[in-house]
């Protein structure tokens, strides 16, 4: 188990993690060519040798390694800039988007693209747990290798449960499920399920710091302002499988499904893999499911903390041979457009044969962090947009992630405390 030895432990390993990091940086670049070390953009594999003992400036042959080297550095500038690495003007298409981007986005959104951390104690907690962890796992923790088995010190952690998090994903649902659940155009219910989803996206996002895993058979209950109730169970402890269910109030609809995940690690990268599905279920017989996009934390050990989502995600209606697809990161690497930019497509497919091509019905494109528009027809926006409000029901279950020992010695700031009985659900569970 990871635990902090002192008072200073945080602050000593933070520093020590800064001082390396220039070092690191500069190991990581030494190798690579200056920016005039390739200086002669002609064709020519012969130099001028100005520095002959006769000074006639007399040509000189390139050695074979000096050719290659030549040709390498020739061939990645070109790839660079086919790519959008070099800078280049941005197309009036490009600049349009891009204003209408940055004119609908959150205010904790990073102009890269995604959410920026906003307290740099948070940050500060989040290294200092990193550093103990690499001390720990080593080499095998920054090429990729999965943490889910490794524990976390209490310090590091929000006085709330992944379940918890999980539960503001339903802060939209009373706003586009309805109006899914009412209309009889399969392709009008995909366009709100699809809004309904991406809209709560930046609701479960800026979470820097690790909230509690619940324990097998830990429960939550959430009321919802419209009256809407939701259910969730913990109901695997390894891996982690959170299980969950949402019933309105006129039963027109409900959703379901389970979702787990895995972490991993990259070059100052961390990964989240989610997995699982969610399904909403309507009265009419018919249903659309959905897996979920993966979420990336960059600059983790040095730079400005931030989250992004990357990846595809899929809605799927079989019944009615209709689905939707995201491309989030900006896909189609557009110049100058955050990360957060998505792009994708509603289509007609054959439920027996999936996995040919669609018939494209409808274009789609937004910002997770402000908007959703179908044929530049606008159908979340950020600013407008209002969540219901949730709350503890009266008949909160003794099994409820509320009730919790570490959890309220955590949200109290009392560390040493909330470290035991965390300590103990580890043990019990050989965690």
């Amino acid at each position: 188990m990871l635990q902090f030895r002192s008072a200073s432990d945080a602050d000593d390993i933070c520093k020590a993690v800064e001082a390396v990091s220039d070092d690191m940086a500069a190991a990581a670049l030494q190798d690579l060519p200056q920016e005039d070390f390739y200086g002669d953009e002609g064709n020519s594999d012969d130099e001028e040798d100005s520095g002959t003992p006769t000074g006639k400036g007399e040509k000189k042959k390139r050695s074979w390694l000096g050719k290659v080297g030549k040709g390498l550095y020739r061939r990645s500038v070109n790839l660079a800039k086919s790519s959008g690495l070099v800078d280049t003007p941005a197309s009036k298409e490009d600049q349009d988007l891009l204003a209408a981007v940055l004119s609908c986005r959150s205010p904790f959104a990073v102009k890269a693209g995604g959410v920026g951390i906003q307290n740099p104690e948070h940050a500060k907690a989040c290294r200092s747990v990193l550093s103990l962890m690499i001390s720990q796992m080593g080499r095998n923790l920054l090429s990729g290798g999965n943490v889910m088995n490794v524990s976390f010190p209490i310090q590091c952690c929000q006085p709330r449960t992944v379940l918890e998090i999980g539960a503001q994903m339903g802060q939209f649902t009373h706003i586009y499920l309805p109006r899914a659940a009412a209309t009889k155009d399969p392709v009008e219910r995909m366009k709100n399920v699809v809004a309904c989803f991406v809209a709560a996206m930046p609701l479960t996002s800026g979470n820097f710091l690790k909230p509690l895993n619940p324990i097998l058979g830990e429960t939550l209950q959430v009321d919802y302002g419209d009256g809407s109730k939701l259910y969730m169970e913990q109901t695997c402890h390894h891996p982690p499988v959170s299980s969950f269910c949402l019933v309105p109030p006129s039963q027109s609809y409900t959703v379901s499904g389970y979702q787990t995940f895995n972490v991993g690690w990259g070059y100052n990268k961390m990964f989240l893999t989610n997995q699982g599905v969610r399904t909403v279920t309507f009265s009419d017989g018919s249903s659309i499911s959905l897996d979920f996009p993966q979420d990336r934390w960059i600059n983790v050990f040095w730079g400005d903390m931030v989250h992004q989502t990357i990846g595809t995600q899929t809605f799927t209606d079989e019944k009615n041979g209709i689905r939707c697809r995201l491309e989030f990161g900006n896909p189609s690497n557009r110049k100058g457009i955050p990360n957060d930019f998505f792009e994708g497509v509603i289509e007609q497919f054959d439920s027996k044969n999936p996995d040919a091509p669609g018939t494209a019905l409808h274009q789609v494109q937004g910002s997770w962090l402000g908007f959703v528009d179908f044929d530049k027809t606008r159908y979340w926006d950020i600013r407008t947009t209002e969540k219901t409000p949730m709350s503890v029901p009266a008949d909160m279950l003794k099994s409820d992630s509320r009730h919790r020992t570490d959890r309220k010695f955590l949200e109290a700031k009392d560390f040493k405390k909330a470290q035991v009985p965390c300590v103990n659900i580890r043990i019990l569970f050989k965690f």
